[in-house]
């Protein structure tokens, strides 16, 4: 565990690590580290998993659905439309590893002050424009389910860019309260579905 986490820090830059049993949980925990919770608006895109809506709406906040570009990515002209003095922050998904418009995205988000989560789930190694995808939100995560770029079974990384102590210290201390699966457990899921 302590390879991978060095690996994602090295590679992307990053200032903090960790590693979750989903990346749903690490989307999760993320949301819950930067304080997005009741009452706050939260853009995500039209065309995406349940997981992604479902770890805004157990952080007790909004998912706001925002339209697709002809990428099969979030619209950022549909997101302007719908942007209120409750939307705190916008997560980003890499549809199928096609790539979302970063630039056009990163500008809106540091205009209207937003937090920029992206969606590594079917992302891990593409960039944009020399630069890997991960490395240009304030945070990203990562998923190693069955059906994922890098397969473990089960599991997830959050990576997060900020230099913010306190969103450090509330992911670690988020992480350490999760409890850890059983060897029987492990072994289960690396044997499904035999």
């Amino acid at each position: 565990i302590e390879a991978v986490h060095t690996w994602f820090q090295t590679r992307f830059a990053a200032q903090t690590v960790f590693s979750f049993s989903s990346g749903r949980m690490a989307l999760f925990a993320l949301l819950d580290s930067f304080g997005i919770g009741l009452g706050d608006e939260v853009f995500v895109q039209a065309f995406t998993c349940v997981a992604v809506p479902n770890s805004v709406l157990w952080a007790k906040a909004k998912p706001i659905f925002v339209d697709i570009d002809d990428s099969g990515n979030i619209d950022v002209g549909d997101a302007q439309k719908k942007l209120t003095s409750k939307t705190k922050a916008m997560i980003v998904q890499h549809t199928f590893g096609i790539v979302a418009d970063m630039q056009k995205i990163v500008n809106f988000c540091k205009k209207n002050n937003l937090l920029l989560i992206e969606d590594c789930a079917h992302s891990l190694g593409v960039r944009f424009k020399n630069q890997l995808l991960g490395t240009f939100g304030d945070a990203a995560f990562f998923s190693f389910g069955r059906d994922k770029v890098l397969s473990s079974v089960w599991g997830g990384i959050a990576i997060v860019h900020t230099r913010q102590d306190a969103v450090r210290k509330k992911l670690m201390a988020f992480s350490q309260s999760l409890s850890r699966s059983g060897n029987l457990w492990i072994l289960k899921q690396l044997l499904h579905p035999l």
